[in-house]
């Protein structure tokens, strides 16, 4: 059985004013329910064994995300001494779980602020990766296939099909976020899929690949005196410091329905909302107001009138006033 690791360690600064540094992005409320994080570690639930589910977040966040996952095993939290992006956070805990398990472990990495809409597509999904992962020395991804031309993803051009592995690509190429006329030029040619940020391997498959790929971060990089190491790493995604650089790379594609909560357009897109289009979170009254997005965190009444295509973020940290930005 493989080892479940969700990422809990952006700020989310998109989503100021709600988030920071004691709120990060994890632990937004969605649609009034359970938050980012509690739905990606439930959603995990359903196919690990909660003993096989960690967290890597930072040594500050600790009791917030106690508080939030109070069934999570102690020794699954796996502490950062400081925030460092992906790459680091990747490598502790593949470190971590790979002197824990062996160099054979399957390991697949969840950041902990997605939604995903069909559960049943996503275990297929993840299943399919682990046991690709279990036999051969690739690094996996999930290649979401799109729907529109998105700006806003990172796209992943595939390549040949991975002999015996039914659906997996090798993968070219990663691409940067484009501008529209690529995204649309890509979603006419077909073989280009959002990069899920959700990735499979090996513990050993990915330390040697690191070691071919980039040789100073390893040996940088001490499990025993995290913090002084965390000092001389280059702070990257593991996309800069690996996936792009890799040419062990594989995508399984899926048409899951997911999203990644990345800004406060995002958060409307897939809000509930009444039939004039409008999303209200918190005490919330409006008159004439049509495709607007008002959230109110605090105990006091937010009033608006006639208002159209607009976001209203009112917190005791600050407000944001804005146009939606159309997609």
């Amino acid at each position: 059985m493989a080892q479940a690791v969700i990422l809990a360690g952006g700020r989310g600064e998109r989503f100021w004013p709600m988030t920071h540094e004691d709120f990060p992005k994890y632990l937004l409320r969605w649609n009034g329910g359970q938050s980012l994080l509690e739905g990606t570690y439930r959603r995990l639930l359903a196919g690990y064994p909660k003993k096989n589910i960690h967290v890597v977040t930072l040594r500050s966040h600790r009791k917030l995300i106690r508080k939030e996952l109070p069934t999570l095993p102690g020794k699954n939290l796996l502490l950062e001494p400081s925030r460092h992006n992906t790459a680091a956070a990747i490598y502790l805990a593949c470190a971590a779980l790979g002197r824990r398990f062996g160099p054979e472990e399957v390991i697949s990495f969840f950041p902990a602020d997605h939604l995903i809409g069909d559960p049943g597509r996503f275990a297929g999904t993840m299943e399919s990766a682990v046991r690709l992962a279990e036999t051969a020395d690739l690094l996996i991804t999930v290649g979401i296939k799109p729907v529109y031309p998105a700006t806003g993803y990172g796209y992943l051009e595939a390549g040949k099909p991975v002999p015996g592995a039914r659906g997996a690509f090798r993968v070219n190429r990663f691409v940067e976020k484009p501008d529209e006329k690529k995204a649309r030029l890509y979603l006419r040619r077909g073989g280009y899929f959002w990069n899920a940020g959700i990735f499979t391997w090996r513990a050993g498959v990915f330390e040697a690949s690191m070691k071919r790929c980039f040789p100073a971060f390893v040996s940088a990089f001490d499990l025993g005196r995290l913090a002084s190491s965390y000092r001389k790493l280059p702070c990257l995604s593991i996309d800069y410091a690996l996936l792009e650089k890799a040419r062990n790379i594989a995508v399984c594609p899926t048409t899951m329905d997911w999203c990644d909560m990345g800004g406060w357009e995002m958060f409307y897109e897939k809000s509930k909302k009444d039939a004039a289009g409008n999303c209200m979170v918190g005490p919330v009254k409006i008159q004439g107001c049509e495709r607007s997005l008002l959230v109110n965190a605090t105990p006091r009444p937010l009033v608006a009138t006639g208002q159209k295509d607009l976001i209203v973020v009112w917190t005791e940290q600050g407000t944001l006033v804005r146009p939606i930005r159309k997609f």
